[in-house]
């Protein structure tokens, strides 16, 4: 999962901080940084050793804890992997632990005066467990374990915020580190252990551990109940908080089960070198979490396939989305429907399997579900760098030579002169490509050498460009900056193909026999977000392409999305045909973007099966 991803730095980082929502005005604190992009095979290019700069925010502190309860429906019998022990569920419960030891290693590199990890009143009930007793109802057994660590888990697991890490004040202004959690929930837990003494709300002024001690009391807790995979998924879950705080989300996460003290005679699957790899790389998990852009661009790049145009969205994304959710054993079954989720996008991008599983289990999905709907997910320029994982047309170089003579003269794939008119350049032109385009469905068809601008026609005789991430760049307290070359050093793979390792492809899925009508909505608002791209960035509109009259793209309103109807009076779209149909005669249609008046006339119309969706699509754009 992580790839490029930057640390957190020890040194003070340059601080903003920002409004998030002006109804309430709430404020959050932030830490400032950009990354540097540049050319790869740039030879005899005249945009030689131009740089893109990107600006960044990093989420350093909220104003208030993400809520927390215990009614997730997800993974609330936990899987596990083959040979492990899966008679118990302490995902949430680790997810707790994790949460404090991301916030004081967060304090331990970035806490200013003012800065305080305290132990709140509130505990959860606990007493001595002496031999031969057995743990029932919902008592966590936390072991043999002293005073201090009875006190940190009455802490961890007890009702509302047992502790809160301050990571700022600011003109009365508390800000609490972005994991900080809240547990609403009337359900409460108990905690037994063989120990010396128990805890109570007089050792509030007790010293809370500090990350590595507290990382030693979640390690031993991992080990004593061998919970394996779950301490990783748990890691994951914890990384998502953030970003529902920014969304302003209840964790929703599984009530832990089956909690029946120790199996002595359990084989250990997870083992201290695991434990002092996570313990390693978790100031990278935490600068990957702040940035709750780059979590959602990679949840949501996995539903991103590379050779499906923006006008072929809907049918694409059909049957995940509305064919899945309906089979018959995740009807019956509350919560399957995002377990099966998180296993399909595993297999679609193995690197993000984990975080998937956290995504779920934390109660993410729904809202990666939502924007992945609607056609036009929020895209970060890093994700790819970071997690090795492309989430877009535009992370990709693509192949060949950019002009091609034709019958019709010289012509560009739109898709490549999209990614050109990205690139740094060298003369100004009043046009601003400082950002992504709006989707990252690549647009259909072609376009002219004399409908393009000069940055894209300066680059007419080159080899094929990439930008490509050079390295992040933290903003320091005393206004200098701080590279970062991330934790590999190795750059990410422009070609999709080397960064999908092939792995075993589950037997085919049976889907429900329902005709299901095909709603349009997908496509059409990614087919105007990705022309929008350059016609609002000051290119205006050729007058002598017609696919800009085409009525998907057609620039009524200026300020608004065409509303495309549920129902089409015309039954020539694509939704008025079978569920679930892809039509190659348009995936390289340079004159008509809807498919109306090719679907169902001459082109050949192929089906999207749940084994599609797994394998993609070949060289020729065909199902495989």
């Amino acid at each position: 999962m992580l790839v490029r991803v930057p640390t957190v730095p020890n040194e003070l980082g340059s601080r903003r901080i920002i409004i998030v929502d002006e109804s309430s005005a709430t404020s959050a604190l932030f830490l400032e940084a950009h990354s540097i992009f540049g050319f790869t095979s740039k030879e005899g290019c005249t945009v030689d050793d131009n740089i893109k700069t990107i600006p960044a925010l990093l989420q350093l502190g909220i104003q208030s804890p993400t809520p927390v309860d215990w009614n997730g429906t997800s993974f609330r019998q936990w899987v596990g992997i083959e040979g492990e022990n899966t008679k118990r569920n302490y995902i949430s419960i680790l997810a707790l632990g994790w949460s404090y030891i991301l916030s004081v290693r967060l304090l331990e590199m970035q806490g200013q005066g003012g800065a305080e990890m305290a132990y709140t009143q509130s505990i959860a009930t606990g007493y001595k467990r002496e031999a031969g007793d057995k743990i029932a109802g919902i008592t966590v057994d936390i072991g043999d374990v002293d005073k201090d660590a009875a006190r940190w888990w009455a802490a961890i697991l007890a009702p509302g915020q047992g502790w809160k890490a301050i990571v700022s004040r600011n003109d009365d202004v508390v800000y609490l580190s972005p994991w900080s959690v809240c547990v609403e929930d009337e359900q409460r837990f108990d905690i037994a252990w063989g120990g010396t003494s128990s805890p109570s709300q007089d050792s509030v002024v007790s010293t809370p551990p500090s990350s590595k001690d507290a990382f030693e009391l979640l390690s031993r807790f991992c080990l004593l109940h061998d919970l394996g995979s779950q301490c990783f998924v748990a890691l994951a879950t914890t990384l998502t908080f953030p970003t529902l705080n920014h969304y302003g989300i209840v964790a929703t996460l599984p009530f832990p089960t089956n909690m029946r003290g120790r199996d002595e005679d359990n084989p250990v699957k997870l083992t201290a070198p695991d434990l002092v790899r996570m313990s390693e790389g978790l100031p990278y998990y935490m600068a990957l979490s702040c940035n709750h852009n780059v979590i959602v661009s990679s949840l949501c790049g996995v539903f991103w396939e590379p050779r499906i145009p923006c006008n072929l969205v809907s049918p694409w994304l059909h049957p995940v989305m509305n064919e899945v959710p309906i089979m018959e054993e995740v009807i019956n079954s509350e919560g399957r429907y995002h377990e099966i989720l998180a296993i399909m996008c595993a297999i679609r991008r193995p690197k993000l399997s984990v975080l998937w599983l956290g995504a779920v289990t934390s109660g993410l999905a729904p809202i990666i579900l939502n924007l992945v709907k609607g056609g036009t997910p929020p895209l970060d320029p890093n994700t790819f760098a970071w997690t090795g994982c492309p989430q877009s047309f535009m992370d990709l170089a693509g192949s060949g030579p950019y002009f091609q003579i034709e019958a019709s003269g010289e012509k560009i794939q739109r898709a490549d002169a999209w990614r050109l008119l990205f690139l740094p350049t060298v003369v100004e032109d009043d046009l601003h490509y400082e950002n992504y385009p709006f989707a990252p469905w690549e647009p259909v068809g072609k376009t002219s050498v004399e409908n393009c601008v000069a940055r894209i026609r300066i680059h007419r005789f080159c080899s094929r460009h990439h930008l490509t991430y050079q390295h992040w760049a933290w903003h320091l307290e005393d206004g200098s900056t701080l590279v970062d070359q991330g934790l590999e050093t190795v750059p990410a793979q422009n070609s999709f193909q080397e960064v999908t390792p092939g792995i075993e492809t589950p037997a085919s899925v049976t889907l429900p026999v329902v005709e299901l009508p095909l709603v349009q909505e997908a496509s059409r608002t990614a087919s105007w977000e990705i022309f929008q791209w350059v016609t609002a960035n000051g290119e205006g509109i050729p007058a002598d392409e017609l696919i800009y009259k085409d009525e998907w793209l057609r620039d009524e309103s200026v300020s608004e999305v065409p509303s495309s109807p549920q129902d089409d009076a015309t039954g020539s779209h694509i939704g008025q045909l079978s569920s679930s149909t892809i039509s190659r005669g348009v995936l390289d249609g340079d004159e008509v973007i809807s498919p109306k008046t090719t679907l169902g006339t001459t082109s050949s119309v192929q089906k999207v099966s749940i084994d599609s969706w797994f394998n993609g699509l070949n060289s020729e754009g065909e199902i495989e």
